[in-house]
């Protein structure tokens, strides 16, 4: 029914926002995904809309700044027990890159870090979802793993948790130190992502 929407944004708040179409405000229910690419209210904006209805809450819109996450809300939603809101919260808790790659290397750990996602919900959602992120083809992970072994990155990753940095931060430098560097080990990238934290920590 509505595919997307252009227009001034008038509010904007950390779930909702309202754009102003030629005078009619639309309530749009976003995540934080979405949120944090908003430019300062009373600039355009153009986002994308995926039209809800049901008996209980009526007419609802969902609001998207890109087709990646409107693509995954959409299959979010089409899981059991997997409503709207709970589709926000996963698109909220984790970047549209780590949530596939999550998916993908079956990361039960990482996606129970979303708030409202256990480790049964986990499951199921990398069971739903692992043949159909793979047609999000236009998504940027940040850094091309082809013809790298992701046991490798995923054993760095669990290295670096271990000696107490944050999963964000671990995951940005690997990306970037994969762009650079032809690593062949998992200790290579550890150390290289090491020397990499401490440079940043000390800037």
């Amino acid at each position: 029914m509505y595919s997307y929407l252009k227009g001034v944004l008038s509010e904007k708040e950390l779930t909702a926002i309202v754009v102003d179409c030629n005078g009619v405000g639309y309530e749009l229910f976003i995540p934080l995904s979405t949120y944090d690419k908003l430019p300062e209210t009373g600039k355009e904006v153009k986002i994308l809309i995926h039209y809800s209805f049901n008996e209980s809450d009526g007419v609802r819109l969902f609001g998207f700044y890109s087709t990646e996450e409107k693509l995954l809300f959409r299959q979010l939603i089409n899981i059991s027990k997997v409503g709207p809101k709970l589709a926000l919260s996963v698109l909220s808790g984790l970047s549209i890159a780590d949530l596939i790659r999550a998916v993908q290397t079956g990361d039960v750990n990482l996606i129970t870090t979303i708030h409202g996602i256990g480790k049964k919900s986990a499951e199921r959602l990398i069971i739903e979802l692992k043949d159909k992120v793979g047609d999000i083809t236009s998504i940027s992970l940040g850094v091309d793993y082809s013809g790298v072994d992701t046991e490798l990155i995923q054993d760095a990753e669990t290295a670096l948790l271990t000696l107490g940095y944050k999963r964000y931060d671990i995951r940005k430098i690997i990306s970037k130190l994969m762009q650079e560097n032809d690593f062949s080990t998992s200790e290579e990238i550890t150390k290289a992502a090491i020397q990499a934290l401490y440079k940043k920590r000390n800037i």
